[in-house]
């Protein structure tokens, strides 16, 4: 009778678990050692997305697969899956197409996800370098601040046998001052994970993605037991900062979603050096405990569904363009991973405006900032005068409902002009003529 009752619990369990299922995989978490197997279990999830090309168009034609399922995207960018391959409990999302370097978003598991991840084309540019060589002969890739040393016969194919011939490398250089390496860098949110299991955020220098194919476009790799130089140019510091002696060096893990620490870099002169073993994509960069923090984002004093939000790091270097993290849901909130303790910019983009806040993430804990946003209200401000003989009642008609245009990236709070004298030109009120108006408690404003 108990081995019976054994069993019915154990198909009852089997049934009632059917939302999370495992499903071995045999994604490496190190390139260099493709027998290294993760367990991947699918979960129940709205996951939507769109794909952009580097120009923000929506790309077709990519192959998006998480776990066991995968679709292709059309004319118009989008995916949507209802369940997401995780692991431990991150649902991790693989984006290819033909001519562009493969991408990985990745992110805490959650009910409703959305991403909008943004893939960049093969070729040359500014930030990409595409080049062919003899394996045999020693080879320096060089892109912008980041320089990669191959040296002579260090190829191997996939199964592990020595290559020679003609080696095809596609570079991708994601550097500190990228105005999109946000939506282009993998991951997403800089999860990283340290040699002693500790998690955080990494704080990138430099972020490079290296692809070695053969003539045919088969992988190769670097051989077993060799060691390749690689250094990024330091980002230049803001005033009374010092860069640090060293960084670890980080692979991204492509079947686990996270940054893993592999090696150090140390600062020699103006650059990070160190050495790497395999390539990914490769990254030097600080580490820093994490907190977290909500951003509740409002448009005519109403939850904002849609607007982009992300982070930037500003204590000891240069900041980038920022991080992107995701959008807002239909409450208007998107929950961020942010440094702890550490001063750092809230960047928020909402239809054509764009919003910042600085604040310190302090410690450990879940923060709330407010981004309000008004360039599509419309409506009436009213002004309350006092005059002689008496009062009058000016409503003045403002679309959007502010007195004063953009300037910067900004938009002003709608009663900010009120510190200063602001006048009124044939106005509702005035019979046609001009009149200033003086802000509370101003001199001239009169009794």
């Amino acid at each position: 009778m108990k081995t019976k009752l054994s069993i019915i619990l154990l198909l009852a369990a089997m049934l009632f678990t059917g939302c999370k299922t495992d499903t071995p995989a045999e994604n490496p978490d190190d390139p260099s050692n493709p027998e290294t197997p993760v367990n991947v279990v699918m979960q129940n999830v709205a996951l939507t997305g769109l794909v952009k090309d580097a120009s923000g168009n929506p790309l077709s034609g990519v192959n998006v697969t998480t776990g066991s399922l995968n679709a292709t995207t059309g004319s118009d960018g989008t995916f949507s899956f209802t369940q997401a391959g995780t692991v431990d409990d991150r649902a991790v999302v693989r984006f290819e197409k033909s001519g562009y370097f493969t991408l990985t978003r990745s992110g805490d598991m959650e009910d409703e996800m959305y991403m909008e991840p943004m893939m960049y084309r093969k070729g040359n540019d500014s930030i990409t370098l595409q080049t062919t060589f003899d394996a045999s002969a020693a080879k320096t890739l060089q892109i912008g601040g980041v320089k990669i040393e191959l040296p002579a016969s260090c190829f191997a194919n996939a199964n592990g046998s020595a290559y020679s011939g003609t080696v095809r490398a596609d570079v991708l250089n994601l550097g500190s001052g990228n105005t999109k390496a946000g939506q282009m860098m993998p991951g997403g949110d800089l999860t990283g994970i340290r040699s002693d299991k500790r998690k955080g955020l990494v704080i990138p220098l430099g972020t490079v993605s290296v692809n070695l194919t053969d003539n045919a476009g088969n992988p190769l790799k670097v051989k077993d037991n060799t060691t390749i130089p690689i250094s990024f140019t330091a980002p230049s510091v803001t005033t009374g900062s010092s860069l640090p002696a060293s960084v670890p060096l980080w692979t991204f893990d492509e079947a686990r979603g996270v940054w893993v620490e592999d090696g150090a870099a140390t600062l020699q002169g103006n650059v990070y050096t160190g050495t790497v073993s395999h390539f990914s994509f490769r990254e030097a960069g600080d580490y820093e405990d994490q907190t977290y923090v909500t951003v509740h984002v409002t448009t005519c004093d109403v939850p904002a569904t849609g607007a982009d939000v992300g982070w930037d790091y500003i204590d000891w270097y240069t900041p980038s363009a920022g991080v992107y993290e995701g959008t807002t849901k239909n409450g208007g909130d998107i929950k961020l991973k942010v440094p702890a303790k550490k001063n750092i910019i809230i960047v928020t983009s909402y239809k054509d405006e764009r919003k910042t806040i600085s604040f310190n993430s302090g410690d450990y804990g879940n923060h709330t900032v407010l981004m309000s946003f008004y360039g599509e209200c419309e409506g009436n401000i009213t002004f309350n005068l006092k005059a002689v003989p008496a009062p009058n009642t000016f409503i003045v008609k403002c679309v959007p409902a502010m007195p004063l245009p953009k300037y910067g990236l900004d938009r002003r709070d709608p009663l900010e002009f009120l510190t200063t004298p602001f006048i009124l030109t044939n106005q509702t009120g005035g019979n046609g003529k001009s009149l200033t108006i003086y802000p509370e408690g101003h001199p001239q404003r009169g009794a």
